[in-house]
C-alpha cells in the first residue's frame, strides 16, 4: 500500500533552523546595507549577497517535502532534487506524537519530518512500522 503525504521538519527543528538562520542573515543584511554609509567602509555591501545567499539556504532547508511510501522504499522529492531510498537503508525508526525520524544507516543523516498536520499520521505510522524496526 503506498501513501503519499507532505510534511515540513519537525517544529522544534524548524524552530531552531529559522533562528540559527534567519537572525544571523538579518543581521548581515543591515549590516551591508546600513553599515558602508555610516561606517564609510564600502566593502561592508556584500554582506547583503552573504544575507541573501544564508537566507535561500534556510528556505531551501525548512520547507515542506512531498513523501512517498511504497513497498519498495521512501521517496522525498523536495525543491531541488527527489530522492529514494531502499527500506534497507534504514536501521529503524523513531515516533513521537508529533515528529518520525527514519534512521539511516552509517554515517548518512537521518529522514525527518513532523507528523503534525498531517490528514492520517497513524497510516503513516503504520507503513514505516510495517518495514522497520522501531528503535
Amino acid at each position: 500500500m503506498d501513501v503519499e503525504f507532505e510534511a515540513g521538519p519537525p517544529e522544534a527543528r524548524r524552530r531552531r533552523l529559522t533562528i540559527l538562520t534567519g537572525i544571523p542573515a538579518l543581521l548581515a543584511t543591515v549590516a551591508g546595507t546600513l553599515g558602508p554609509t555610516l561606517l564609510s567602509v564600502p566593502e561592508l555591501q556584500y554582506l547583503i549577497v552573504l544575507g541573501g545567499a544564508w537566507l535561500l539556504g534556510s528556505w531551501l532547508l525548512g520547507h515542506r517535502d512531498s513523501y512517498r511510501l511504497s513497498e519498495t522504499g521512501v521517496r522525498r522529492s523536495g525543491r531541488l532534487r527527489t530522492r529514494t531510498y531502499d527500506w534497507a537503508d534504514f536501521e529503524g525508526y523513531d515516533a513521537s506524537g508529533d515528529a518520525m525520524v527514519l534512521h539511516r544507516a552509517g554515517w548518512r543523516p537521518a529522514v525527518r519530518f513532523s507528523l503534525s498536520g498531517l490528514d492520517d499520521p497513524d497510516q503513516v505510522r503504520e507503513a514505516v512500522a510495517e518495514h522497520l524496526p522501531a528503535a
